[in-house]
């Protein structure tokens, strides 16, 4: 029996608070290393990106990294 494997890259969405034309975006895949995040600020309409806050790397788990990249995103934005 063949099992599905989970495709990657995956986005995922952070609203920020007060502003209605911005969104987090956070993009995490997999590599031989294990997994890296991508945190940027993108325009909601368009998805462009408006700020490259950084990229993580070398996590064990998908979990972790999507977790430490929020964490990332809300020290950026606290910061701005």
């Amino acid at each position: 029996m063949q099992t599905l494997k989970e495709q990657f890259p995956k986005d995922f969405f952070v609203q920020i608070a007060g502003d209605e034309f911005r969104i987090g975006r956070i993009v995490v895949n997999k590599n031989t290393k294990g997994f890296n995040a991508e945190i940027d600020i993108v325009q909601k309409d368009s998805m462009k990106i408006w700020q490259h806050v950084e990229i993580i790397h070398n996590f064990d788990d998908e979990n972790e990294a999507l977790e430490i990249a929020v964490q990332r995103l809300s020290n950026f934005l606290k910061r701005s």
